[in-house]
């Protein structure tokens, strides 16, 4: 049989099988096999391997009790990071600039080394002391003014400098 006849023949018993059509039709015939490329053992073991594992991954995963919705994870090993893990490591990243209030300053005119500043983080309510030069995670103290705060915040390898100033509070109308 010519090759375009056996394509014809293929995509008609497709076709009849897609819409119902006659069950009694005769199959197809089969191409001419063609020779099998070579694999090496190695790269066969390799592959297998790799596809056990990620089964596992997915039944472990897919293994969800009393609900019909099932969420599939993975695992990311090897030598790249996982593409969705935060850069920042929070635990030692410290308050952020936005969250941290300042309360007081005292200024030693003579000498600016031996100035505090006191600040107040609003999310857990936690007090801060610090002098020029201090470190809170990401933040260091690099000049204490008399009514403002100079921090240098480090992101990504990047330096900028941001300032915190005293807010006064506000009268509470009865």
């Amino acid at each position: 049989m010519a090759p375009d006849r056996i394509g014809l023949t293929l995509c008609l018993a497709l076709a009849l099988a897609a819409c119902g059509g006659d069950a009694e039709a005769p199959p197809p015939a089969a191409p001419e096999a063609a020779p099998a490329p070579a694999v090496d053992a190695q790269t066969a073991a390799a592959d297998s391997a790799e596809a056990a594992r990620i089964a596992a991954a997915r039944t472990d995963s897919a293994s969800v009790t009393g609900s019909l919705a099932r969420r599939e994870t993975f695992a990311y090993t090897g030598g790249s990071r996982d593409p969705f893990e935060s850069l920042l490591d929070l635990a030692s990243a410290g308050p952020e600039l936005p969250d941290l209030q300042l309360v007081g300053i005292y200024q030693d005119l003579g000498y600016n080394s031996n100035s505090v500043a006191l600040l107040r983080d609003r999310t857990n309510d936690r007090r801060f002391k610090l002098r020029v030069g201090d470190q809170l995670g990401r933040l260091k103290v690099a000049q204490i003014r008399q009514k403002d705060v100079v921090f240098i915040v480090e992101d990504f390898g990047f330096e900028r400098q941001e300032t915190l100033s005293l807010t006064k509070r506000e009268e509470e109308t009865p």
